[in-house]
């Protein structure tokens, strides 16, 4: 199975810029603890006016926001849609814009650790690392990034191990979003 990292789609044309999640750490959004958030509405400010988004990232956490169109593609999916899922979609309020439609924070609470190192070129942080020390032996940066697709198990939508910025899709899932006519999303191939 082929696996992507979901990137948002910027510098074509007018978009907005969202700023962060009001009254949360934001990073929370990022590697959270299971169960992190009780259900209910979030909200966040526009912070430069511009054309709405299926997909964005927004504040200094890049807490991904999406559109109804993107929150319906993923129904029927496990991941999703089980009592107990790892992938949750919580109502956000879009304030300092007139947002058309609804969104939603995507939450993704699943870390996999499949990065095939032998064909990723990366960087970690080191123990002695002046600005992060806390996150010594954990991923910095990829130049390049390939997944171990046997490591991956069934899931379809997941956080990368040591990476958590780095959101990961299916092929199945990148097939829905394709279907549904989602925008603004870039779909790179790691496996």
């Amino acid at each position: 199975m082929n696996y992507f990292r979901l990137r948002p789609c910027i510098g074509v044309g007018n978009k907005w810029v969202l700023g962060d999640v009001d009254h949360v750490d934001n990073w929370l959004f990022i590697q959270p603890p299971v169960n992190f958030m009780e259900p209910g509405r979030y909200s966040l400010q526009v912070k430069h006016d511009g054309a709405q988004r299926d997909f964005s990232l927004a504040g200094y956490a890049s807490v991904p926001i999406v559109s109804a169109r993107f929150r319906n593609a993923l129904e029927g999916l496990p991941e999703v849609d089980e009592p107990h899922a790892n992938t949750v979609m919580e109502p956000v309020v879009i304030e300092g814009q007139r947002a058309r439609g609804s969104y939603f924070v995507l939450i993704v609470e699943t870390c996999v650790d499949c990065v095939d190192e032998s064909r990723s070129a990366f960087e970690k942080f080191e123990r002695d690392d002046p600005v992060r020390p806390d996150l010594a032996g954990q991923y910095r940066a990829f130049a390049k990034l390939v997944l171990d697709g046997g490591k991956v198990g069934s899931w379809h939508i997941f956080r990368l191990g040591g990476f958590g910025a780095a959101l990961i899709v299916s092929e199945e899932v990148k097939s829905r979003l394709e279907r549904a006519g989602v925008t603004d999303v870039i779909f790179e191939q790691v496996g």
